[in-house]
């Protein structure tokens, strides 16, 4: 497990730090290489299916639509909105680094929560032989829970929403095990958040 404490703690904190001139170089020199990494450290790439990979996706991001959209009105009906806003790009060269920068993390994040976590913690559950301990929905559970703490920041509202998500992905995952799917679906949910915040800036003025 020290392994996945350590991986998580590489691949996430630095992102902070952008290589310039931005997020094209950051998605492929630090996005795409840590994925590559996650896929060495198992020992197995996820394999590409292109009709299944897209069938994935037709499912995956209206399921986050979904749910970013009843959580988002669950919070209009409460009057307590997260504290966390998110910045509306601005020009040609700003809704690009937010597209790369949402199919980086995306992929960054799938990488890890959904394709390597659940895996490395059953293959610690096989070898101290806790097979019929729990199922394997547990390993999923385990990473969903780890994904909402890490958007905590966001408030209860973007802690729910980061676990409904996760939780939506795990079962979307684990029953067709396309990674490129939900990665895919992960970084367009993004755009999508960034392109809701813009409209809505622009009606509102």
């Amino acid at each position: 497990m020290i392994e996945a404490i350590v991986l998580f703690f590489v691949l996430f904190f630095p992102v902070g730090a952008r290589f310039p001139p931005g997020e094209i170089i950051n998605l492929f020199f630090w996005c795409f290489p840590a994925c590559v990494l996650i896929f060495l450290l198992l020992g197995k790439a996820p394999v590409f299916r292109p009709k299944r990979d897209i069938i994935v996706l037709a499912i995956a991001l209206p399921a986050l639509c979904l749910v970013g959209f009843l959580v988002s009105l669950a919070a209009a009906f409460s009057g307590f909105f997260p504290p966390v806003e998110v910045p509306s790009p601005s020009g040609i060269s700003g809704w690009v680094e937010v597209i790369f920068f949402s199919l980086g993390i995306g992929c960054l994040e799938e990488g890890y929560f959904r394709y390597y976590l659940p895996q490395r913690i059953r293959q610690i559950r096989e070898e101290q032989g806790l097979i019929p301990a729990y199922p394997d929905a547990v390993p999923f559970l385990v990473s969903a829970l780890i994904f909402a703490f890490c958007h905590a920041y966001e408030g209860p509202w973007g802690f729910t929403n980061a676990l409904l998500a996760a939780l939506a992905l795990s079962v979307i995952y684990a029953k067709s095990l396309s990674f490129p799917g939900i990665a895919l679906a992960h970084g367009l949910y993004n755009i999508f958040v960034y392109l809701s915040v813009s409209l809505n800036g622009s009606n509102s003025g």
